[in-house]
């Protein structure tokens, strides 16, 4: 992508191109997995803050422990939106 624009509509530029991330899964093994499976159908991260991880990853913070955290801070941020997920994809596989 050398030589693209990465400057967003609003004049931002995090300096990457935007892109679209999906989960995918094996059919079987999603039908063997339901709360996994029902998990991966309704998360949905913020543009934003996927965009804030990639920056924080490319100015350095980029360990896994770095990451793990990054994750947590994330999840308590969102503590209700989290836990709503599990309880939808726990009640899935019931």
């Amino acid at each position: 992508m050398k030589g693209s624009s990465t400057k967003l509509a609003n004049g931002n530029d995090y300096g990457f191109p935007v892109n679209n991330i999906r989960i995918a899964a094996n059919k079987a093994w999603a039908e063997k997995n339901p709360a996994a499976a029902k998990l991966f159908a309704i998360m949905n991260l913020p543009l934003a803050d996927i965009n804030a991880q990639n920056m924080r990853m490319r100015s350095g913070e980029s360990s896994q422990k770095d990451i793990e955290r990054h994750v947590d801070g994330w999840i308590k941020a969102h503590q209700a939106q989290f836990d709503g997920w599990i309880k939808t994809a726990t009640d899935a596989a019931k």
